[in-house]
Parts: C-alpha cells; structure tokens; sequence
C-alpha cells in the first residue's frame, strides 16, 4: 500500500499534511454570560491530544467586534473569564496542534458603531447590517476603501500576532457587500470611466455586472492587503478567507482555501463536493468545515441538536474523497468547555479518517471532465448555472472538476467541459475551446452561453430569437416520460449544425386565459403526448468540428435542475453526455447519489465511492422534520474503467481487501460487494487511454 501510494511531500507542509481540523464556534457576540471560564486544561486538552489535529481554530473576535482578550480598542468581551488565545496557544503546544485565530473581516459591529463613517452602504444609501435576528448586538459591514483596516484590524492584528504567536488567521466576514459608498462610487467610476450623476449610471443596463467585477477587485485588494500585513508580522503566520470566490485571478492571498457555507443546514453534500471540486484545481491546500450541530439561519423557531455519527462521517466523507481536509465544526457549552458527546463523535470520526489516509491525502483530480465558469461578475462560489451543472454530472458519475476560464487550454486534458449558461465569454475562451474540440474535445452548452458571436459561429448558429416560447418539452430517445422545462426558449436558427432533439410545445402555450391559473396547477404546462405539437424550432443541436463535437441545449437546463432537481431533466441530460461520450473513462451500475470522485496519487487510480443517501422520507414539506438518521448500505456495485494495460492489481479500502475484477478489451470491470458511508477502489498500476491524456 505505501509504495503503491507513495508521493513526495515537504515535511514542513503542515496545511497539505492535516487531515483533520477543528473549529470551535464560540459566538462572543453574547454577553450576558461569563466567556470562556469553562475551558480549562482538565476538559480541553485530552479530546486535543486524542483527535491529532492539523490545526484548531478559535475565535479571536466575532462579527460583532467583540474580541476574546483585552485590547487597546476596548472591544473585549464584558464578561471574559479568561485570555483565550493566551489559554489555547498553551494548550494547543502542549498537544502538538496548530493554532488558528478566528477574525472577522469587514463585519464589525462595533467599529461600525463608533465610526459610523467606515460603513458599508447599499444601494438604498442605507448602512448594511448582517445577523439581525439577535438582538442584542448590530453587525455592521465596514467599506475596504475606509480608514478602517489602518485605525482598526492592524491594532488587532498586531495584538493577535505580537502576544500569541498564532501559526495562522482565518478570516470570516469578506463576504459582505458589495459597497456604494462616496469612496466606492469614485473607485467604480475611475475603474470604468462612467462620469455621468450616479442615478443614470444605475440605470445603464449592465450596471450591476460591471459593479460586481469592480467589487471584485476591491474586495482582492482587501484580502492581499490583510495577508500582507499579517506576513509583515510574522512571514509564517498562513492564512485564509472562508467563503469567498475560487477565481484564480483571485488566489494570490491565500496559504489554503477553506469555508464553512457547506455544513449548518441539512442536505448540502453537493455543494460540498462541488466546492472542493473546485478549490482541488488552485494549486493550494483545502478545507471544508462540516458541523456537528444542525441549525439553521433560516429556521429561527428550531433549537440546534447534535447529528448523527453517519451523518457526521457522510459529510466528512465527501470532502476528505475529493482532496479536502475536514474542518470539524462544533460548539461547546455557554461557557467555553467542549461538550464530551461532541468530542467523542469526532474522535469517532478522526479514526474513520485515520483508516483512509492513505487515499485521502495527497491526491490530485484525474481530469475527466470540467464545468467552466468563466462569468466574472458571478456570485460568490457560481451561480445556479454552475452549482446545476455540478449537481447533474455528479449524479451522472462524471466526476467534474470546476474551474475558470485560466484552466482552459487546447491540450486540457478534459474528454467533456460544460458551458453552463454563462452570460460572459471572452473570445479567446472560445478560440481555446475550438481547437481543444477540434483535436477531439467534447463541448456542451446551454442557455445564455450563445449570446456569444464567437460561440455562436462555433456551433454553425446564425442568429437567435431569445425566449421564442415560455416552456418546451423533450421527447427522450430511452425514456417515456418526456422532458419539460419550465423557462425560456431560444429559437435557433442554424447554419451547418444539425438539430439533434426537436422542442415541442406546452397544451396551452399560446393560451392567454392560462394566466388564471397558478403555476403549481397539476395540468398546467403539459405535453399532447398523443399529438405532440412541434415549436418549429430545435431543443438541443450538435456540430461536429474536427474529431470533436459541440452539444447546445437552447434554455438554461442547469439552472433550473439546480432548483429542482427533476429526474426527467436528468434522465435527458444523461442521453446528451451519452451522445457526447459513448465510451466514456469511467461507467457504474450504481445509484445517482453515490458520489463518485475520480483521483490519482502516484501510479494508481482512486475511485472514491461516498454514500450520499440521507437514509429516510425527505419530501417532508413545509416541516422542520429533517434530520439525516442511519445511511443503510448500498452494494453490490459494479464499475467499469478505461485502461489501456491490465492493472496490477486492485484492492478496496479501508483494509485493502482483495475485490473480484477482470480486465478485458481495454476495459477493467470491479465490483464492489458493499458500501455503507465511504470505500475506495485503488487500482495500480492503471494507464489511461491516450484520447484522454
């Protein structure tokens, strides 16, 4: 096993080399109890020494401005029992643990209050405040452009650093904003030359997409600052930003990439595995934080409980097989202790990982396929269109990567990249693309993506009538249940592609009186199965350039799956990746929440296989009732896999036990008898096809 998954590694990587993290969320936003007087060695130090961490992150100061030690800003907490970075930078070195200090950002409730000048304003010329549902505390935003990085965090900073010596700083809270305050209204004009009274320039049409790109780049210019001034400190001091965009162009900062939106509520694990299938292409370590209390922002009437061990595993699963670490997430109780069931659970959990850390640490993705977000003035972690498109390929198996447009080249290793509605595309982008597919490249498309003119010649379209109908249906080639999609339609008009599935109309889509009736009408928006009626126009068309092919589906598929979901959607999506990889790296039997990632360490292939199924009734509407219970086991499951020579061997982990498999024609069949939360295939020995190299 060692020599089969042998890869060099810097001893003094520390990030790369931590499987496991823990965070400890410890609001200091309340103040009407004593914080912190419950830590104590007798309660924190064995569950540190036990659990073997990378590194534990604990609050330094909230989103309040509230800090955990005495500062020259009196922002310290009104009832802090003790220093708590002084207390945990001794106990963490005690337990051989690095020591993370947890920072909020731009959100600061109390520098906002008392320099009403650094705030943030929204459109409305109204201060932005985040986390209003507590009462007893305002969390302003502060603008980037104030004096308040100068006059504020360098004094924290400085304190954090100077008497505690933490090896790194995470930072909350970056995603605020955007801002249009008089300092940001005079940055927007000088990046775009837009002179005229701000009122007009708000109503220019792509106002709010050239905002977001500026916004962008001060919030960079924030982030490079922060880091630089924390290294200026202390050159070894690592840090992050959580939640904030994985555009490379955005990357310079940061030591690893991390974040926490994944975990609080309840059934996020596709967001998980699309995030950090996305953070696995940039070059640097990774974590996520997955919680091990259930709340959410949104159910303000539910008190938070603890999950369930196999949940807890399941999500710790997902990100370890798709190259992260696993930020632990928990709480103590009010007064600072760590909560001994909680603990317990994560030591469970850090042994769960410990028996996989040969597969999961020190992977790279193999690069099968990609989705392609190359719209710059996307939210934070893509829109809809992307988290769709990374929804429906991982429920088809593919294993994606997601990337931006730096990741794209002619010899990308890519078999298939999807375009998923994206409303920005730069010509040289397309010309990247042509000559990938050109040399056999598989593209697919969809939605706003052919507003581009350099698109648009690619795929043999002469011109497009946007949102020609309302809502069309597919007819399925293996299915008999047909497609519909609720949202616009292009009409194309095509000049050297070729219609590859024909749209048809809804019963009553030129019905005006259908306007009196809700949309959620059980026969609203139904096909004339017996007389399908044709729109005239197609659903999706094909060209074919060079040994390669390009697939354009003409409405935005991936954004209304991201919503919904819809087996139908999938089931026609998957005769289109069929159609554009009929002889595809990898292929299973299995179910379509089986996440599967495809990576590689030294000469082996790892097929990572994570049971994604919440194990119970989900469809519980406008209820709370929620909670993941027991995952049951799944198998057997049967994988298929390219290769060009026979294998040297396959064997399952955890335990490397030996798994029936034959190699015949190119083609490696594995079958695994059982899964119950995690297994890896490890294949040694495997050689990909060179269409694919």
């Amino acid at each position: 096993m060692e020599s089969i998954l042998s890869s060099p590694v810097k001893p003094n990587d520390w990030l790369a080399n931590s499987l496991m993290n823990l965070l400890v969320d410890y609001y200091p936003e309340v103040q009407f109890r004593p914080y912190g007087s419950g830590a104590t060695r007798e309660n924190i130090l064995p569950a540190l020494k036990e659990l073997q961490l990378g590194y534990l992150c604990i609050y330094a100061k909230g989103h309040s401005g509230y800090t955990t030690f005495s500062s020259a800003l009196r922002t310290e907490h009104r009832m802090l029992g003790q220093d708590m970075p002084a207390f945990f930078r001794e106990v963490t070195r005690e337990a051989n643990t690095k020591l993370v200090l947890y920072y909020s950002g731009q959100l600061d409730g109390i520098a906002g209050m008392r320099h009403p000048e650094w705030r943030m304003l929204g459109l409305d010329g109204k201060p932005l405040q985040y986390f209003s549902d507590f009462q007893h505390f305002v969390s302003y935003a502060n603008c980037p452009l104030s004096e308040y990085f100068d006059e504020w965090v360098a004094v924290h900073l400085r304190e954090m650093i100077g008497r505690y010596d933490p090896d790194g700083i995470w930072v909350d809270g970056d995603w605020a904003g955007p801002c249009y305050c008089p300092r940001c209204q005079e940055r927007f004009r000088q990046e775009t030359g837009w002179h005229e009274p701000w009122g007009d320039v708000q109503q220019r049409r792509d106002f709010l997409t050239r905002y977001a790109q500026v916004w962008n780049k001060i919030t960079h210019e924030w982030r490079t600052r922060f880091s630089t001034y924390v290294k200026s400190l202390k050159p070894d001091c690592v840090y992050s930003a959580g939640n904030v965009s994985p555009r490379r162009e955005y990357l310079a900062p940061f030591d690893w990439r991390s974040g926490d939106f994944f975990s609080p509520g309840f059934f996020f694990l596709h967001d998980m595995s699309r995030m950090m299938r996305w953070y696995s292409t940039l070059g640097v370590p990774y974590d996520a934080y997955v919680c091990d209390t259930s709340f959410t922002h949104a159910r303000k009437n539910v008190q938070s409980r603890s999950k369930t061990l196999s949940r807890m595993m399941q999500e710790s699963a997902v990100v370890a097989s798709n190259g992260g670490a696993v930020g632990y997430w928990t709480y103590p109780m009010p007064n600072g202790a760590f909560v001994p069931s909680r603990m317990d659970k994560a030591c469970t959990v850090r042994q769960f990982l410990r028996e996989r850390e040969d597969v999961f640490l020190h992977t790279r993705s193999v690069g099968w396929t990609a989705i392609l977000c190359c719209d710059t003035a996307a939210p934070i972690f893509g829109s809809s269109n992307i988290a769709g498109a990374a929804k429906a390929l991982m429920a088809l198996h593919r294993s994606p990567n997601v990337v931006d447009e730096t990741g794209i080249s002619a010899d990308m290793p890519y078999d298939l990249v999807v375009l998923p509605e994206q409303p920005m595309l730069a010509v040289e982008t397309v010309a990247k693309l042509e000559e990938w597919v050109s040399r056999g490249g598989r593209l697919l498309t969809s939605g706003v993506s052919i507003g581009s003119a350099e698109l648009r010649r690619l795929i043999g379209v002469r011109k497009v009538r946007q949102a020609a109908v309302r809502e069309g249906h597919v007819l399925p080639r293996s299915s008999k249940d047909p497609t519909g999609v609720h949202s616009a339609w292009d009409e194309l008009s095509l000049d050297g592609a070729e219609e590859l599935y024909p749209l048809y109309l809804s019963w009553d889509q030129f019905n005006p009186e259908i306007r009196q009736l809700p949309e959620n009408w059980p026969m609203h928006g139904v096909l004339d199965e017996e007389k399908p009626e044709l729109a005239g126009f197609p659903a999706a068309i094909l060209c074919r350039i060079g040994k390669g092919m390009v697939v354009h589906i003409a409405t935005d598929i991936f954004s209304q799956y991201a919503n919904l979901g819809d087996p139908q959607m999938l089931w026609w999506l998957r005769e289109i990746v069929d159609i554009l990889q009929p002889n595809p790296l990898f292929r299973t039997s299995t179910w379509s929440w089986v996440d599967i990632s495809l990576r590689q360490k030294g000469n082996a292939l790892l097929v990572h296989l994570v049971n994604c199924n919440p194990g119970r009734d989900v469809a519980r509407l406008n209820t709370n009732d929620l909670w993941v219970d027991e995952i049951p086991p799944v198998g057997p499951i049967k994988v298929w896999i390219r290769s060009v020579d026979k294998p040297a061997g396959v064997v399952a982990e955890p335990g490397g036990v030996l798994v029936d498999s034959k190699w015949e024609d190119g083609v490696l069949e594995v079958v695994l008898p059982c899964l119950e939360i995690h297994s890896c295939l490890v294949i040694s020995g495997w050689t990909r096809p060179k269409e694919l190299a």
